[in-house]
C-alpha cells in the first residue's frame, strides 16, 4: 500500500445544492445535442439515489472500526455529499420522468439490486465494491473535468453546473471508501476481483438501462446518435480513451485514488460551475 502522506487528499466540502429544472433544457440536454450521450447519462443519473445509499450504508458499516481521526472526519463529509447527490438526482430524474424517459422504473431495478447485494454478500464484499464504482466515477468525473470543452460546454447551463457539482464532489471524496477499505479489510484479492465484476456488470447494465432511455425517447433507431456518441466517449481523441490510464492505475498494487493529480481542473470547474451556479443563483 502506498503510504497516504505520498499523496495529496482533496478537502471535502458538503454543498446545499438546489437545482431547478426549467422547461428550457432542450430535449437532448447531453453534450452536443447528442440523443445517445442525453440516454447514458439518464441511465446514470437513474442509478445515482440508490447506489449512493449503497456506499453509504458500505462505509457507514465500518466507521466505529476508524482509528484515524481524520478519516473519521472525511467519512462524515463523504456521507453529506451522498446524501445530497441523491436528494438532487431524485430532484432530476423526476424532471427525466415528466418527460418520458423511463428513469423511475430503473431507479426501482437499481434498488432491487443493492438490496439483494446487501443481503446476500459480506461487508467486506460490499465495501470492496463500493471502492470499485467510486473508482469508476471518480475516473467518469477525472474524464470530463479534464476535458471541459468535450464535455461540460456543449450543454446547457444548468444540466452543466448540475453535473459538474457531482463530478466536483466525486473526486473530493474519491479516497475515502478506499483508505476505509485498507484501514478494516485490505484485501488485494477482493479488491481486484471486485473492480473485473464491477466494470463488467457496470458497462452491460448500462448499456441495456441506455436502449430502454433511447427507446423511450424515440431514438432507439438513430444510428448517427449511436455513432457519434461511441465516438465521443471511444474514439482516437474520446473522452474516456484518453482516461484509460485512470482506470487501469486500480490494478497496481500500490494504487491510491489520489495519486492522480487533477487540481488545476478541479479549481477551473468550482470556479466555473459551483461559483457560477450560485452567482446566477442568487441573481
Amino acid at each position: 500500500m502506498i503510504a497516504t502522506a505520498a499523496v495529496r487528499r482533496e478537502p471535502i466540502t458538503v454543498r446545499r445544492m438546489n437545482f431547478t429544472f426549467t422547461p428550457d433544457i432542450p430535449e437532448h440536454w447531453g453534450t452536443d445535442n447528442n440523443a445517445f450521450i442525453t440516454a447514458l447519462m439518464a441511465a446514470l443519473s437513474a442509478s445515482f439515489p440508490a447506489g449512493e445509499r449503497y456506499f453509504i450504508d458500505s462505509v457507514r458499516h465500518y466507521a466505529d472500526r476508524i482509528e484515524d481521526p481524520e478519516l473519521k472526519a472525511r467519512v462524515r463529509d463523504f456521507i453529506g455529499q451522498e446524501a445530497n447527490h441523491t436528494k438532487e438526482h431524485l430532484a432530476f430524474n423526476r424532471f427525466l420522468d415528466a418527460r418520458g424517459a423511463p428513469v423511475g422504473r430503473i431507479e426501482k431495478r437499481v434498488e432491487a439490486i443493492l438490496r439483494r447485494l446487501r443481503t446476500e454478500r459480506s461487508p467486506a464484499e460490499n465495501l470492496a465494491h463500493t471502492v470499485a464504482l467510486e473508482h469508476l466515477t471518480a475516473f467518469l468525473a477525472s474524464s470530463a473535468l479534464e476535458n471541459p470543452e468535450l464535455f461540460f460546454e456543449k450543454m446547457h447551463p444548468t444540466v452543466a453546473a448540475f453535473w459538474g457539482w457531482h463530478l466536483i464532489e466525486e473526486i473530493e471524496h474519491r479516497s475515502v471508501a478506499f483508505e476505509v477499505y485498507k484501514a478494516c479489510v485490505d484485501d488485494e484479492r477482493l479488491r481486484v476481483r471486485a473492480m473485473t465484476i464491477t466494470t463488467a456488470l457496470f458497462s452491460v447494465l448500462n448499456l441495456v438501462r441506455t436502449v430502454r432511455v433511447m427507446h423511450a425517447m424515440g431514438e432507439l433507431h438513430n444510428i448517427k446518435a449511436w455513432v457519434k456518441g461511441i465516438d465521443y466517449l471511444f474514439g482516437r481523441k474520446g473522452v474516456l480513451r484518453k482516461s484509460l490510464p485512470l482506470y487501469r492505475a486500480f490494478y497496481q498494487r500500490d494504487f491510491h485514488p489520489d495519486q492522480h493529480d487533477n487540481k488545476a481542473a478541479l479549481e477551473r470547474a468550482k470556479s466555473r460551475y459551483i461559483a457560477g451556479y450560485e452567482r446566477a443563483a442568487a441573481g
